[in-house]
């Protein structure tokens, strides 16, 4: 579904998403540990992408890329908030986040170009 005036509508987006960063924190005896934290909850259309393998750690990994629209969130620069340190958790599965975009450059809507399999 298109709006009359962007790329996206309210309507599309029906999925809700999970928007995880990577933390560490001091384990108290020198060293670190990391986690992943939830950054934001926010409303995305899913869109599937195509699928492929990979040849990694001598098997083959599955591959599966998605598209998840959100609304803009930025950086006081204007700079998309979210990018590649990211990953997403939808439906019990976890999506590296290899790319962010603002599509029409109007900072109304975001694209994150997600990769299932891929290490996050």
């Amino acid at each position: 579904m298109v709006s009359c005036c962007g790329k996206y509508a309210t309507g599309d987006l029906r999925s809700k998403i999970t928007i995880q960063r990577k933390t560490r924190t001091s384990d108290g005896a020198g060293g670190v540990t990391e986690t992943w934290d939830d950054i934001a909850t926010v409303w995305a259309s899913w869109v599937p992408g195509a699928g492929s393998e990979v040849w990694r750690a001598q098997r083959v990994n599955p591959l599966v890329r998605v598209k998840a629209a959100i609304r803009f969130r930025g950086d006081s620069f204007g700079a998309p908030y979210y990018g590649p340190q990211d990953r997403v958790f939808y439906r019990g599965r976890y999506h590296a986040v290899i790319s962010v975009v603002d599509p029409d450059d109007r900072r109304e809507w975001l694209e994150l170009m997600l990769s299932e399999g891929a290490p996050s």
